[in-house]
């Protein structure tokens, strides 16, 4: 699976728990029942940073732990609104 695939997967997960967010591990988790193999630290440096990055999705701190959650700009670009040639919506 590419990148850009992988990136548009994680906003799908986020975006179906949408108000709320999911952690690191539990979105690792969902990859894997879709095959796709990558370690917290590759997740966290390279996709979900890229995310953050372009403000698709932000990252807080609730009751201690870390959770992902996908912004209005994200899910703009879910919805069609926004057009980002580095995610994929396609899977």
């Amino acid at each position: 699976m590419k990148d850009a695939q992988i990136k548009g997967l994680i906003l799908r997960f986020l975006s179906s728990v949408y108000p709320h967010g999911l952690t690191l591990d539990f979105i690792n988790a969902l990859l894997y029942d879709w095959r796709v193999f990558c370690s917290k630290e590759e997740l966290l440096k390279g996709h979900i940073r890229h995310l953050a990055n372009k403000g698709y999705i932000e990252i807080k701190v609730v009751e201690g732990t870390e959770k992902l959650r996908i912004t209005e700009k994200g899910l703009a670009l879910l919805n069609g609104e926004l057009l980002d040639k580095e995610i994929s919506l396609e899977v």
